[in-house]
Formats: C-alpha cells, sequence, structure tokens
C-alpha cells in the first residue's frame, strides 16, 4: 500500500455544527441565540469579531464582552449495502471568546478580540469501517484581532482588524495493510496563518442598523509536525511513508462575506436577518508532505476536496419582556460545502436546519448575562467517495449552549 489517504491534517477543521465545513460561529451568546444574525449588533464589544465597524457605534467608552459554549455533536454512518453503522463519542466542544473595546477620543474606537472559529474534536469507534480515514481528531484554532473603527457621522462608521491565527491537531487512524493494522498519529501544535476584517456600519434611523464585513481567508500552515507509527511490519519499516517522521500541510480557512440588518419593529420587538456567503471553493485539495529527517525522502499526498461556496441564511428576533429580561429566538439553514464523491469522516458534514433560543438579563446601566440553547437538525445523505471508497449515509445533529457577559462602562 503506497498511497495513504491523509485526508485532513490541519488546523481548523471538523465541526459538525456550523457553516458546512469547519467553521464554528459561536462568537457571541447574544448573536448566537438570534439565529447567528451578528453584523448589525452593536450592543459590545464582541460585534469586532463579526463587523469591526460596528465598534463605533458601541454606546461606551470600554466594552468588555466574555462567554463560552458547551457543543455535543453526534455524526452517525451506516452502508445499507453491508449494515455495517458506526456513530461517533466525541467529547464536549468548548469554544470561547473575549473582546475588549476603548474610544480614546471622540468617533474613534479600538479594541481586540480573542476568537475560537475553527475546530472541534470527532472521535469514531476504533474498530469501525472507516478508521483508515479516522478513528480520533482534534483541532484548537485561535483568532487574535487587533481592530479599529472610525465612526464618520451619526449613520455611518467603517472599520478594520488584523488577524493572527494559531493552533494546533491532533489525527489518528487505523490502516490494514497486508493483514496488519498499522497505527498512525499526525501533531502539530504550532501551525499559524494571517488574515483581515473590514466592515461598514450604517444607522439610516434610530429603527434599522446595517452591516457589512467581509473577512479575509487564513491560510493555515503547519510545518515540522510530528509523526508517529505503531505496529508497522519490519519489512516496512524502512520504506516511505512509514518511515515519516515529519509532515507540512497548508489548510485554507474560508472567506466570509456578512450583509444584514436590523429592524425595531416596536418598541420592545427587535427583528434581524442576514446572509453570510463562505468561499469554500477556494479548498481544492489537501496537499500534504510527509518526511523522513534523517533520509531527507519525501512523500506526498493529495486528497481531493472541491468544496462549494455556500451561503448561510439566518433570521432572529428578540423581545424586551420587562426592562430587565428579554427573549430571543432563531433560525439559520446551513448547507454543507462538501461534495458527496469526495465527502470524508473527518469532516461529518450535512445540510442543517439549526433552531436557536436564549434569554438575557440586565442589571443597572451596562452590565448584561445573556444564556443560549440550540438545536442543530441534520438532513440525512448519501455519500461515496471517489477516492478512499468510503460510503454510506451519514446524518449530524447537535446540542449547543452558551452563557456569555458584557460591561459597558458608559463614562
Amino acid at each position: 500500500m503506497r498511497r495513504i489517504y491523509l485526508l485532513l491534517l490541519a488546523v481548523g477543521l471538523s465541526s459538525t455544527t456550523f457553516a458546512g465545513g469547519y467553521r464554528v460561529a459561536l462568537q457571541g451568546v447574544r448573536q448566537a441565540s438570534m439565529g447567528l444574525t451578528s453584523s448589525m449588533h452593536a450592543r459590545d464589544a464582541s460585534i469586532a469579531f463579526f463587523n469591526p465597524a460596528g465598534l463605533a457605534f458601541v454606546d461606551s467608552k470600554l466594552s468588555i464582552a466574555v462567554g463560552g459554549f458547551g457543543i455535543m455533536n453526534t455524526s452517525k454512518w451506516q452502508n445499507a449495502k453491508t449494515m455495517e453503522s458506526a456513530e461517533t463519542d466525541s467529547p464536549l466542544g468548548t469554544p470561547v471568546y473575549f473582546a475588549a473595546s476603548y474610544r480614546p477620543v471622540e468617533d474613534l474606537t479600538v479594541g481586540v478580540s480573542f476568537t475560537t472559529p475553527f475546530g472541534s474534536t470527532v472521535k469514531w469507534p476504533e474498530d469501525w469501517a472507516g478508521k483508515a480515514n479516522v478513528t480520533e481528531i482534534e483541532l484548537k484554532s485561535y483568532f487574535i484581532q487587533p481592530t479599529v473603527a472610525y465612526k464618520f457621522n451619526d449613520w455611518f462608521s467603517a472599520g478594520a482588524g488584523f488577524i493572527y491565527a494559531m493552533g494546533s491537531v491532533n489525527l489518528q487512524r487505523t490502516m490494514s495493510v497486508a493483514g496488519n493494522d498499522i497505527g498512525l498519529e499526525i501533531e502539530d501544535t504550532d501551525a499559524h496563518g494571517l488574515g483581515f476584517n473590514v466592515g461598514a456600519y450604517f444607522r439610516p434611523s434610530q429603527k434599522v442598523n446595517i452591516g457589512l464585513a467581509y473577512r479575509s481567508k487564513v491560510d493555515m500552515k503547519a510545518n515540522y509536525g510530528e509523526v508517529t507509527w505503531t505496529d508497522v511490519p519490519t519489512a516496512l519499516s524502512a520504506t516511505m511513508p512509514f518511515s515519516s517522521n515529519e509532515f507540512s500541510a497548508s489548510l485554507p480557512l474560508a472567506s466570509e462575506f456578512l450583509a444584514g440588518f436590523s429592524y425595531q419593529a416596536t418598541e420592545r420587538l427587535l427583528l434581524a436577518g442576514e446572509v453570510s456567503v463562505h468561499g469554500w471553493s477556494k479548498y481544492k485539495s489537501l496537499d500534504i508532505q510527509l518526511e523522513n529527517t534523517e533520509s531527507g525522502e519525501t512523500y506526498d499526498s493529495k486528497a481531493t476536496k472541491n468544496f462549494i461556496d455556500r451561503a448561510v441564511y439566518k433570521f432572529g428576533a428578540e423581545y424586551q419582556a420587562t426592562d430587565m429580561l428579554a427573549l430571543r429566538l432563531g433560525y439559520y439553514f446551513d448547507e454543507s460545502p462538501s461534495p458527496a464523491e469526495h465527502w470524508s469522516p473527518e469532516t461529518p458534514s450535512t445540510n442543517l436546519h439549526a433552531f436557536t433560543g436564549g434569554i438575557g438579563f440586565k442589571f443597572g446601566e451596562g452590565f448584561y448575562i445573556d444564556a443560549y440553547g440550540q438545536y442543530s437538525m441534520g438532513v440525512e445523505r448519501y455519500v461515496h467517495n471517489v477516492e478512499s471508497g468510503f460510503e454510506g449515509d451519514v446524518n449530524t445533529n447537535a446540542f449547543i449552549f452558551g452563557l456569555g457577559l458584557s460591561y459597558n462602562f458608559l463614562n
């Protein structure tokens, strides 16, 4: 077996929850509870990640927002021809975010955000039919984004942010070669990438807010990651790829364009809608180079992906039941960018219908506590990877919850 299908070795992959492929859109609890609508909600500093221009409309000199989430997801697979089946037993995913903004002079606001927009963990049974693809993968990514925004007048602002991304990956799989099960573990803890975020914010009236934002593609590069083989037969141990001990790879984290609006329908009812377009088509293939650092030998592997650009349609509402209590609902539809002929269990995505809800409490003039829950219902699909031969019916579902705190210092 000379060709190995190393289908996923880089940072930021495999979320069964949001934005199809591997985008985890959890950077604000209030935004998540309103169907992930985000680019027009300028209540606190958390808008920096979604739309940097919105910082200029945050009604405070200093704003701080922090929050965390729990993701419980399950992916199921069954081959109708062989009746084999498997189900993931993934641990709880825990994305977090932090954002702060400060207005040093009138109309100019600066800020910084720390987010985890790509990454999760998928764990399949060790002896399942797809063990040659993956048994377990754990990925983490972190975005640090300094941001500046300027308010030109009462109805318009613009902003920009610089993105420094870093992360790690651990992939495990088991391959059967000549009757032997050979284990492979690949790990990198020092992947990096750069990008940017720009936006515009409009408030044509006190009832309407409009947000436009673009976040660039970030190429995450994993270099000099560790490769560990186990139970390799002696006859193969000196040959590539089994003698390799390092790998290099690059993965595009998709660009995202956001266009959203909110409308204060009544004194207590806020409505919001948004579309986000994800540039998945840049992800044509995953190219990995394995290397034996002693001999200098290399081995190149290519896995076709051919992802497709997708749009996510989002709707949300917030009802201010009392001066203290807000009630929120939302819905979004998220279509998988992965074509059936190149689908792989490392990124077990399907089309999703997501239903969100939450509550918010306001204490005093500027202290907020927000809580949210979500159920994502997948649409079953048939997949058949033409390279690896993996096929079957797959589906995913997830339950997510979150808690956020924010404080606006009005003076």
